[in-house]
């Protein structure tokens, strides 16, 4: 009786722990991939303008907006694994360090 409330209780955490990761990911409107692209350009010191401009430009029917650009460029956004392959979301790490390294010296 006991395993089978312990499945009941596991089973429950993760269908909450998915439906709260599709929430925050709803939320954004855009994909991992346009998050890669938007902290790269930070990184080249690009506006935020101009890169909110080119996502639109490449692809007029993402969910961005100029003030959600401003927003992932302060390093401020959560992309889940599940969202890119292994080897993308290690770079995301890494590139979400380096902004936050970049915004810390350029303060």
């Amino acid at each position: 009786m006991d395993t089978i409330v312990n499945k009941h209780k596991e089973n429950f955490i993760a269908a909450k722990k998915e439906r709260r990761i599709k929430k925050r990911t709803e939320k954004r409107d855009i994909t991992g991939e346009e998050v890669i692209f938007i902290f790269e350009k930070v990184l080249e010191k690009w506006p935020t303008i101009k890169i909110f401009n080119t996502i639109i430009q490449t692809n007029p029917l993402s969910g961005v907006t100029k003030k959600k650009v401003e927003v992932i460029a302060t390093g401020n956004c959560k992309v889940f694994e599940k969202e890119l392959s292994e080897e993308r979301y290690k770079y995301y790490l890494d590139l979400r360090n380096k902004v936050y390294a970049f915004l810390k010296i350029k303060q």
